[in-house]
Parts: structure tokens; C-alpha cells; sequence
């Protein structure tokens, strides 16, 4: 239960430094730009979270069958 409140911590604050990014890129390249860039960003850390977690799920499944 820890390291998944643990994951989930990260994951609000990834997503806030990718919103507080997104802010900041809003002023030197223009907003659609900005926003481009945040959603591809925000799409990889969820597609790595999914890939991640059925990884870990994958290796705990292997190792309770040992």
C-alpha cells in the first residue's frame, strides 16, 4: 500500500511539472505549441506507468510461482 501511494505522489507531481512546463513553454513558443508538447509528454509518462506496472506485475507473478 506504500509504494503505491508512493507512485501515485510521483505521478501528481510529474504532472505538475509537465502543467508548470507547458506554462512556461506557453510564453516562448506560443500555446499550441506548448499544449502539443505537454499532451506528448503526459501520453509517454502514462504509456511508461502501464508498461511499468505490468512489469512489476509480471515479476511478482514469476517470483510467487518459484
Amino acid at each position: 500500500m506504500k509504494n503505491m501511494m508512493k507512485g501515485i505522489a510521483i505521478g501528481i507531481l510529474l504532472a505538475a511539472a509537465v502543467v508548470a512546463g507547458q506554462m512556461a513553454l506557453t510564453g516562448v513558443v506560443g500555446f499550441h505549441t506548448a499544449e502539443l508538447v505537454g499532451g506528448t509528454v503526459l501520453t509517454f509518462l502514462f504509456c511508461y506507468s502501464l508498461f511499468w506496472s505490468s512489469r512489476k506485475r509480471r515479476e511478482a507473478k514469476a517470483e510467487h510461482n518459484r
